[in-house]
């Protein structure tokens, strides 16, 4: 496959920087954003398949949740650096360290991965039963209460 869109080789120029500049946190913050992208490419392809067709208020839609996805990510990563900065300057004492980008990136990939996969399956595509069971409970761990400090 050959690339010469100046906005896509600028795209992956700016992940692979991203991913150089935050270490580990970049490297999920990218693997994060190519998930949302996946998501949001087979739920239009999915969408087309539906009985309604492409509607573009559902398409606009979609790119308005992707949008606050990829926000909750900045969100994540900003939260992670301001209170690991915090507490090494001694502004702050916690009990715990939690990496909050890497829980942040985890849930969202999770949860669109479940929804690549639901738009495959509405697609024809076979999903493996252990693979959709799989990611559910690595969901409901991710988001569950009990596992949170207090």
């Amino acid at each position: 496959m050959k690339i010469t869109n100046p906005r896509t080789l600028a795209a992956i120029a700016a992940g692979f920087g991203l991913s150089w500049s935050f270490g580990q946190v970049g490297t999920f913050a990218a693997l994060t954003f190519i998930v949302v992208v996946m998501d949001y490419i087979t739920g239009l392809l999915a969408g087309r398949r539906s009985d309604g067709g492409l509607v573009s208020k559902k398409a606009i839609k979609g790119v308005e949740k992707k949008v606050g996805i990829l926000c909750l990510l900045a969100l994540g990563i900003f939260l992670d650096i301001s209170i690991h900065t915090m507490v090494d300057m001694e502004f702050l004492n916690l009990p715990f360290n939690l990496p909050v980008a890497h829980v942040v990136t985890a849930w969202i990939i999770v949860t669109e991965s479940i929804s690549i996969c639901e738009n495959l399956q509405k697609l024809g595509v076979p999903i493996p039963k252990w693979m959709l069971k799989s990611l559910r409970k690595a969901e409901k761990n991710i988001d569950d209460e009990e596992d949170k400090p207090s």
